[in-house]
């Protein structure tokens, strides 16, 4: 059970790290749309997710003279997705980054809501399991 739950929030927990940070790419990308040179950074969250969702597949040790598999962290996720051709300079706009923001946001309050959730299905078990 608590196996479980944790995967739920461990996942959650990457999922607003993951959204807090493109936000703040998004802010950035708006903050320097006049900036000469600058190129529209980005974050491609359903990669990185997934990405991290497989390492939870990946080989197991049976025995303990395997060497353990070692999963790699948010960081090393993000570089990987880190994109190789940078754009046009000055690639930005405005209203493509505002839309961009709005939906982040909508999706970032929709993953907070999910572990409110998570934490009311738990608070009821322990209390139903009380009786």
């Amino acid at each position: 059970m608590w196996g479980s739950l944790q995967k739920v929030f461990n996942l959650g927990q990457i999922a607003l790290k993951l959204r807090s940070l493109k936000h703040n790419l998004i802010a950035s990308n708006i903050a320097n749309v006049d900036t000469p040179g600058y190129r529209r950074q980005d974050i491609p969250f359903e990669k990185v997710m997934q990405s991290y969702l497989n390492q939870e597949k990946m080989l197991t040790t049976t025995h303990p003279k395997h060497r353990p598999f070692r999963t790699r962290d948010l960081r090393e996720l993000l570089l990987t997705y880190q994109p190789k051709d940078l754009g046009t300079p000055n690639n930005v706009s405005v209203e493509e980054e505002m839309t961009a923001m709005v939906e982040n946001q909508l999706l970032y309050e929709a993953t907070v809501q999910a572990l409110v959730k998570e934490l009311e299905r738990l608070k009821e078990i322990i209390t139903e399991g009380g009786r």
